[in-house]
């Protein structure tokens, strides 16, 4: 299926790319308040790709072989990219901790994820974690829409979320920041500019035809599938475009 056919889909996914948000970062201040924000998205990205890898490999003991030899090399590959990339050192780090290494190199305020990430690795629940270190409460919509969907929606719908609503997208959105930033700073050898290169050149070349062919499976041609993987995908994108907006705000004020 031509996921991108669909008029919603793409007007929302245009909307995205052509953002006013990237013009927006001018300044030193307006970045940080972006990261301090767009944080908790490459966090809760994490959880929609551990479903996936929950759904289509086997993480239980004892083990046994998965049934579909090809989504399971396709998830497993995207999981190491995502969780265990390489991080310009000689080390490895998942994109999330590498995310976090970029803001404190600007130093953007890393002080309520870290919290939250805390309170969670102390055995906190997900909803008071995110209560306690204080999220700003425009990302919370967005944060609750994924984990809610990562832990009850079906194979489909996680599927899409993650695909439409994310690899497919993010090349496209940071090609956009790196431009931007790019043209206002010297950040040739920065982290965050390590970080949103290897997001283009992983998502557009290796891990978007990947997702998407993890999704056609998911579906298996079944119409009610593919509606409702539509929805799934139209719900992360305005979720997404309402965060954007969110922020523009924040950053204005």
């Amino acid at each position: 299926m031509n996921w991108n056919n669909d008029p919603l889909l793409g007007s929302l996914r245009h909307q995205l790319v052509n953002h006013k948000l990237y013009q927006l970062l001018d300044s030193p201040i307006a970045v940080r308040t972006f990261m301090q924000h767009h944080v908790w998205c490459v966090w809760d990205f994490q959880s929609l790709l551990k479903a996936l890898q929950n759904s289509l490999t086997c993480t239980k003991i004892p083990w046994v072989p998965s049934s579909d030899l090809l989504t399971r090399r396709l998830i497993n590959e995207i999981v190491l990219g995502e969780e265990s990339d390489e991080d310009g050192m000689g080390g490895y780090l998942s994109h999330f901790e590498l995310y976090l290494k970029a803001m404190r190199e600007i130093h953007a305020d890393t002080s309520s994820i870290d919290n939250f990430i805390n309170l969670l690795r102390e055995g906190g629940t997900f909803e008071e974690s995110l209560a306690k270190a204080a999220a700003p409460s425009c990302v919370i919509p967005f944060v609750k829409q994924t984990i809610n969907l990562a832990q009850s929606g079906s194979l489909h719908k996680i599927a899409a979320a993650f695909t439409l609503g994310r690899e497919d997208l993010l090349p496209d959105i940071f090609l956009k920041i790196l431009s931007k930033i790019s043209e206002r700073y010297d950040f040739s050898h920065s982290i965050l500019t390590y970080y949103l290169d290897r997001h283009i050149k992983l998502d557009g070349d290796e891990h978007g035809p990947m997702a998407i062919a993890m999704l056609d499976k998911a579906c298996d041609g079944l119409k009610f599938r593919e509606e409702e993987a539509l929805t799934a995908a139209k719900n992360s994108l305005q979720a997404r475009l309402d965060l954007w907006d969110a922020i523009c705000i924040k950053i204005k004020s």
